[in-house]
């Protein structure tokens, strides 16, 4: 893969050519994926005020005239790791402690309202602006996956940390793509076990 399509990875293209999240789950995976921990810091997409106010703008969670402080941008860094390590949890273990007090306390300033549309169908919408709004959301739709049961099919690639969305029937996807994380792991396996018994 190109330079040109790396920085690409969480926004047009996924690992492996893996469909995205379904709704509004895709919007959480793209804000878990703004920055890929593989690539260089400078292409995290919230990385700066600048970036962040950027990225939120063109995912319509703030308004134009809406600014964002150096603060902000890290508060959402924050919280998008711990959101990540939630859903690494999704590969069968349990959030570190520090996760669930991140977005515990992101909680407590995530105001939500219950709207409905002309057909009856609710969802939570925010009832702030600014940053304190796109939180809300995103809290929100990490709160509607988890009633939907489609949170636990968002996880973490045991390698990277990228979230992807499994759709295998029996919900045992483990990498972000078998092509790269995959056989990463496996050859890392492969050299150990060579390793051990060449040393006995």
């Amino acid at each position: 893969m190109n330079e040109r399509d790396k920085r690409r990875v969480g926004e047009q293209i996924e690992p492996g050519g893996r469909p995205k999240a379904p709704g509004r789950l895709e919007l959480l995976q793209r804000f878990i994926n703004s920055y890929n921990h593989d690539f260089p810091c400078e292409w995290d997409r919230i990385g700066t005020k600048e970036k962040a106010q950027a990225w939120l703008r063109q995912k319509r969670l703030v308004a134009p005239g809406d600014r964002i402080s150096d603060a902000d941008a890290a508060r959402l860094r924050e919280l998008r790791e711990a959101i990540r390590a939630l859903a690494i949890a999704n590969q069968g273990g349990q959030p570190g402690a520090a996760a669930t007090d991140i977005i515990r306390r992101a909680s407590g300033g995530a105001q939500l309202s219950v709207a409905i549309d002309d057909t009856g169908r609710t969802a939570l919408e925010p009832t702030r602006r600014g940053v304190d709004g796109a939180v809300a959301t995103l809290l929100g739709i990490l709160h509607e996956a988890q009633l939907s049961g489609h949170w636990s099919r968002l996880k973490g690639c045991r390698q990277c940390g990228y979230a992807f969305f499994d759709r295998s029937k029996n919900r045992s996807a483990a990498w972000c793509a078998m092509s790269i994380c995959g056989n990463r792991t496996k050859n890392r396996a492969y050299y150990r076990r060579r390793r051990r018994t060449s040393t006995r």
